[in-house]
């Protein structure tokens, strides 16, 4: 078993997100969910019940499939400047991140397509209101469950990034064709994971306003990146409590 911290990107992490995500609250009801269209990871928090979230890893953005039962995944945010300067760090230096999620690996699927059985048509994300399975599974040719344009940002190449108010159906689709060849070329897994809970709190912070502010210095002077940096469980578990404070009360 094994504990890492990875970022990954919210609607809090560049400006014009940010931006976007607060004039547009309707569409981008969670600033601090995956900003894409194939969330990963995926924290189900359009689930009916707490109990009832079925949290997900399925290395979409970042390839990631040697998943083993028990790993803890701790998710953190990078912010913009903006995004800082709302929560009062604008005159601090260094790097500003939120503490969102602490997941712990239950059970794993072998493909996508897998996955997408343990899975009953509900609400997964803003829109559609109802998809068969969670964004983050692309087994399929069709973005049957893909957020729609509307909610999420679109990248038409590398380093380029639109918001929905800026990108084309064209350029909605030709990503998510993508993100589907990825999964057929790595041949990705999917982890299904449980939120950590401590002190009868699930480890997970999805309010911007609430999140923990965390640094470098929250896990061993390590920077953070997308593929995860190996923490001493020790640490992660103190992250993992930290997000806790700010969680729903497990029943």
């Amino acid at each position: 078993m094994q504990s890492r911290v990875l970022t990954f990107e919210s609607w809090a992490t560049k400006a014009k997100w940010f931006e976007y995500a607060r004039s547009h609250s309707t569409e981008i009801r969670f600033m601090l969910s995956d900003r894409s269209q194939c969330q990963d990871p995926f924290f189900d928090l359009f689930a009916p019940k707490v109990r009832d979230r079925q949290p997900m890893i399925t290395g979409l953005c970042r390839c990631l499939r040697n998943f083993n039962v028990g790993d803890r995944y701790v998710y953190v945010t990078r912010l913009c400047r903006e995004a800082a300067r709302e929560r009062g760090w604008i005159g601090t230096a260094g790097r500003w991140y939120l503490g969102v999620a602490s997941l712990i690996v239950a059970s794993v699927e072998p493909s996508h397509g897998e996955a997408a059985r343990r899975f009953s048509p509900r609400r997964y994300v803003a829109a559609p209101a109802v998809t068969p399975y969670p964004p983050g599974l692309a087994h399929s040719v069709e973005p049957d469950a893909a957020a729609s344009r509307e909610c999420c940002i679109v990248h038409p190449s590398k380093n380029v990034s639109l918001t929905p108010s800026q990108s084309k159906p064209d350029d909605w689709r030709k990503h998510y064709s993508e993100y589907h060849q990825r999964q057929v070329e790595k041949k990705l897994r999917a982890a299904f994971c449980r939120f950590e809970v401590i002190d009868g709190r699930e480890a997970l912070a999805a309010s911007f306003e609430d999140a923990p502010v965390l640094t470098d210095s929250d896990w061993e002077d390590k920077t953070p990146q997308v593929m995860g940096r190996h923490v001493q469980d020790a640490t992660a578990k103190r992250l993992a409590a930290s997000i806790a404070e700010h969680g729903s009360i497990i029943d």
